[in-house]
């Protein structure tokens, strides 16, 4: 039936239900549902209503169900795949946080909202694609790109407080209630996942009904992020459980994944096992697992926009142009280094005693990825070799960039390159260095540079370079006896002025008598409650308990691994003034942009990002000419209408 029939020849059987707009019908039926019927029973009676209605309409809610799913027709089993109903919804509130009004900020000139209902329409099992919205200009973009729009959410359901839950429900209710309809699959799909390729939401479908399973959920792959978790305050470290250091995982553990809400399916598949009447029957047949199927997506595909730095990642990787162009050799040997000195930049800290000090800029082996996997329709990252660490980055190849902020920042310090590969012979040439494919680190470290985790220090591995230090240089004399700092060469917005001012606090700490060796630490990236595991049936596995709001969430810092200071010698107390016993380093917290470690384009595009959000001595406002470029007030031309 119509969706703008009158409400009494829809529901005939309900002579009073014209009362009440249909929108309050299904809000007062959606608080039932989520557990509210207080709230729902209330909103009744005030429209004159006896309180029996609610119930009436719950109950009617059911049959519509039930008849749809009784016909032998309408069963999975029986429907040909191209009478299958497939309905998309995409939810966009009008109040969004982060970015204000968001559905309707643009990428490549093209709103979210629009982007969203493309590639819904451009899939094709489906065959209706619905907008839930509150804000009257999204419904307005929604139906110019051929949407549906049958309501406008109720402002219970699009606060702050509201959960993603409370507009999935509504948005089902309404079709049961008003519509009188039952999709035979309904996608819940994000607005801002503008990396999303479309085909993955066929793929996920056929899947699904293939696995005969009642519901699918997406995650994505880590991208190149820590995952050693800790909470960090007055400059005291403590692990924050849920990281990769805080358990040891078991063989039944699963592989961990990032939490994604790019899209999710429900469906009544098995139709049996889907209604509970048939259940006590059908003892001795397997139900299908009550968790969610898991739908692996690339790290790319994951980036969805909760923060104005997103929008600026998702414009720099869809802006038409490759901003980071791959870098060899010859751009090393092309490149002017910066001149050394002891000049002090603008806010730079002073010199810091660096008589016991040298540097080595740890460089992966060539084309060695991070832990991430192409994905083999996005033509930004199927290229024909791995782009690995080695990109332009606003133009200066990025290994060139950190040895040239190590020299900037420290003149006077012997700097050495370490690493095997093409790339890092071509910098230790380019640039005079010396380098090392073992000493001065020692053997454990070479070992972990094979396999490139992140980060390049793993906290066991702290404990272990303090006993091998001593007699790990023996091939380098000048740096035997002296402190080494670690520069991981993927963190490529490293500045002059970070390094002067970590390698100070360091010292300092060293000085008061703490033996830890010092580490960089930022806030993380991605938080311990959004991790997610996949267990051997394909299901996904969460975790009890956590907050639905990222508000809600502690704050959660990280050892990024961008460096790494590791004593010589030092005291055989381990700690130190503001030293907390449970961690194994002494923290020094840096900039989100500087710990960034530039593993593929999506790291180097949320790294420029985070640079030009938060400010960066060696990125413009605009670092490039493109339209859609992040800028320093990020708004682009066709936003200036927005609040903001």
């Amino acid at each position: 039936m119509s969706a703008q029939q009158p409400a009494a020849q829809r529901l005939p059987h309900f002579s009073d239900a014209g009362q009440m707009p249909d929108e309050q019908r299904v809000l007062a039926v959606t608080e039932s549902w989520l557990g509210r019927a207080d709230s729902g029973v209330r909103r009744v009676l005030a429209h004159g209503l006896p309180s029996s209605a609610l119930y009436d309409w719950i109950m009617d809610c059911g049959q519509v169900r039930h008849q749809r799913l009784s016909d032998p027709a309408r069963r999975d089993v029986n429907i040909p795949r191209a009478d299958w109903d497939v309905v998309a919804v995409i939810a966009a509130r009008g109040g969004s946080r982060g970015v204000p009004r968001k559905a309707l900020r643009t990428v490549n000139g093209v709103p979210l909202i629009a982007r969203a209902i493309e590639a819904c329409r451009s899939v094709r099992s489906i065959t209706r694609v619905m907008v839930n919205t509150d804000c009257p200009d999204i419904a307005a973009a929604a139906r110019a790109a051929e949407a549906d729009v049958p309501f406008l959410r109720p402002a219970e359901l699009a606060t702050d407080a509201a959960s993603p839950l409370d507009a999935w429900v509504f948005a089902q209710v309404w079709m049961l209630l008003v519509e009188r309809r039952v999709p035979d699959f309904l996608l819940s799909v994000s607005a801002t996942h503008p990396c999303l390729h479309p085909e993955e939401m066929q793929r996920a479908v056929d899947r699904l009904a293939a696995a005969n399973r009642p519901s699918l959920q997406t995650v994505a792959r880590l991208p190149a992020v820590s995952l050693e978790f800790l909470t960090l305050r007055e400059g005291a470290g403590a692990p924050l459980p849920g990281g990769g250091q805080a358990k040891d995982n078991g063989p039944d553990d699963g592989e961990q994944y990032l939490q994604c809400g790019a899209f999710s399916i429900t469906c009544n598949r098995p139709y049996y096992h889907v209604q509970p009447w048939f259940r006590p029957h059908m003892a001795d047949v397997p139900a299908p697992p009550a968790e969610p199927m898991a739908h692996v997506l690339s790290a790319r595909q994951g980036v969805d926009i909760d923060e104005p730095w997103d929008l600026a990642t998702c414009r720099l990787l869809l802006g038409g142009d490759d901003p980071f162009p791959p870098c060899a050799p010859a751009d090393v040997a092309a490149h002017q280094p910066a001149e050394t000195g002891t000049h002090l930049a603008p806010g730079m800290p002073g010199m810091p005693d660096v008589a016991n000090l040298a540097c080595v800029v740890v460089l992966p082996p060539d084309g060695q990825e991070g832990p991430r996997e192409h994905h083999a329709t996005d033509a930004a990252e199927a290229t024909a070799d791995p782009d690995g660490p080695y990109l332009r980055i606003a133009g200066i190849p990025a290994p060139c960039r950190v040895v040239d902020a190590v020299r900037t920042a420290l003149p006077n310090a012997p700097l050495a390159v370490c690493g095997d590969g093409v790339m890092a012979r071509a910098v230790a040439r380019r640039y005079g260095l010396p380098r090392f494919t073992q000493s001065p680190l020692p053997e454990f470290l070479a070992n972990r540079r094979a396999a490139w985790p992140v980060p390049l220090l793993t906290a066991g591995d702290l404990a272990a370079g303090r006993a091998a230090w001593p007699g790990a240089s023996s091939d380098a004399p000048e740096f035997s006896g002296r402190d080494i700092l670690c520069i991981d060469g993927r963190a490529v917005l490293l500045d002059a002025a970070t390094l002067r001012a970590f390698v100070t606090s360091a010292l300092a700490n060293a000085n008061a008598g703490c033996g830890l060796p010092a580490c960089s630490v930022s806030p993380a990236p991605v938080h311990p409650a959004h991790l997610k595991r996949v267990d051997g049936a394909g299901s996904v596995i969460s975790a009890p308990g956590v907050p639905a709001r990222r508000q809600d969430l502690p704050e959660a810092w990280c050892r990024d691994g961008a460096l790494t200071l590791l004593r010589a010698g030092g005291s055989t107390s381990d700690e130190g003034p503001g030293q907390s016993a449970s961690l194994n380093y002494h923290p020094i917290p840096i900039g989100r942009a500087q710990a960034t470690l530039a593993a593929s384009r999506l790291d180097a595009a949320r790294g420029m990002a985070l640079a030009v959000h938060d400010g960066h001595p060696d990125i413009p406002a605009c670092p490039s000419g493109a339209p859609d470029a992040p800028c320093a007030h990020d708004r682009h031309k066709s936003d200036t209408t927005e609040p903001a």
